[in-house]
């Protein structure tokens, strides 16, 4: 088994985990009307398809990875959770910090997940 399908496993085992514990503690339908307001003023064509939307919440500039609490990762079959991910370009992570939006790509480079293409979410 390569190390990316048991980090997946890992990961929507830890997601589910996640979402059991957080469902138990809150309340979602709070959580969908803002987040559908605060995303209503782009329209619908200007999103890419091809990124993911998430939440910076550690940045390891001297290492060039970012962690990211993400959305669906569709064209990778990954539920949303919250992972480290390495920068192609390691010198972007010094642009960020905790708490920036973000829309990215990520891809499985022989079995490590590396973000391709990153840019503040506007």
């Amino acid at each position: 088994m390569s190390t990316f399908s048991t980090l997946r496993r890992l990961g929507c085992a830890a997601g589910l985990l996640l979402g059991m514990t957080t469902a138990q503690a809150q309340d979602h339908g709070s959580h969908h009307a803002p987040a559908a307001a605060a995303s209503s003023p782009a329209p619908a064509a200007a999103a890419d398809p091809a990124l993911t939307e998430g939440v910076i919440t550690r940045v390891d500039a001297r290492s060039g990875k970012l962690t990211i609490r993400h959305g669906a990762i569709t064209h990778l079959d990954m539920p949303p959770m919250t992972m480290v991910f390495g920068l192609q370009d390691a010198q972007q992570a010094a642009q960020f910090k905790p708490g920036d939006p973000v829309r990215f790509r990520v891809e499985d480079q022989a079995g490590t997940l590396v973000i391709t293409r990153i840019q503040p979410a506007s």
